[in-house]
């Protein structure tokens, strides 16, 4: 716990720096998609304070008041992070349609490279604490500090376009709102379903599920959770990886893994993965 908590406050110290020079960079160069980005890397910020203090509470033993724990709090503080997130978004909208066109200057790729060798660094970092202590909290927020590196690649695509197109950066700005607000609909349905869902067993989805996993080497399926909401179901995924695995490989298997399940058209409506770390024979 006192490493996942330490590798947390590192993540979050990171990305309270990187969403800073995205944002004063933004400014100087006149460049909103950039700034618009830096929000975006605001709600990871956001993410890793509420993940910690989640942690911390959630791990804390039953009493009379809580006899069954406090696990619970843990999907509360996500939603209430998934309500931020999504204003967040909003904002970065609005914002996007008082753009006045300015071509930015090249120095600002300078800047875009410098938060995505910090993003990837920091991902990297956490990916390998995460696998070391066995902590899927730690090995989800490698994913997502990925996922804002990726997103601030894109950027360079967005300025190229922008001397050409004069709306370029008004479009990228808005997808990247899009974006955040996508990410918050996602944590917040998740997490409701998580408190308010039922636990079921079907085997048609287990047999699907299994000869899913047969083609995955580095993946090997533990159990699954799955939650009955209404007509539709959560699916959680307890998956082992391979030490060798990389962030981009499990992103690219992710995305695979849910593809061929939604395919099936199986009821499965979200999908999550709870990775154990732990190298098995």
């Amino acid at each position: 716990m006192r490493v996942e908590k330490k590798t947390l406050v590192f993540s979050a110290i990171v990305n309270f720096l990187v969403a800073l020079v995205k944002i004063i960079g933004g400014n100087i160069f006149g460049f909103i998609s950039l700034i618009a980005d830096g929000f975006y890397t605001v709600s990871d910020f956001i993410t890793d304070i509420l993940a910690i203090a989640g942690a911390q509470i959630g791990k804390r033993r039953p009493n009379k008041r809580h006899p069954l724990g406090y696990g619970n709090f843990e999907y509360v503080m996500q939603m209430i992070m998934g309500f931020m997130i999504m204003l967040v978004g909003i904002v970065v909208i609005f914002m996007s349609f008082n753009i006045t066109y300015v071509k930015p200057d090249w120095l600002v790729i300078l800047v875009i490279l410098l938060v995505v060798v910090l993003k990837i660094y920091s991902s990297k970092m956490l990916l390998q604490v995460g696998k070391k202590i066995n902590s899927s909290m730690l090995i989800t927020s490698s994913k997502e500090s990925f996922l804002d590196a990726l997103s601030s690649s894109i950027l360079i695509v967005v300025i190229i376009a922008s001397y050409f197109y004069n709306k370029a950066d008004m479009i990228g700005s808005i997808f990247i709102g899009l974006l955040i607000i996508y990410q918050a609909f996602k944590i917040i349905s998740q997490n409701g379903v998580l408190l308010i869902g039922e636990n079921v067993k079907d085997a048609k989805i287990e047999e699907a599920l299994n000869k899913i996993f047969r083609k995955y080497k580095k993946i090997k399926l533990l159990d699954y959770v799955l939650i009955k909401h209404g007509s539709y179901y959560q699916l959680i995924l307890n998956i082992n990886l391979n030490k060798d695995y990389t962030v981009k490989s499990l992103i690219k298997a992710e995305l695979n893994i849910k593809k061929e399940i939604m395919s099936k058209r199986l009821g499965i409506k979200f999908i999550d993965f709870d990775i154990d770390s732990k190298i098995r024979n």
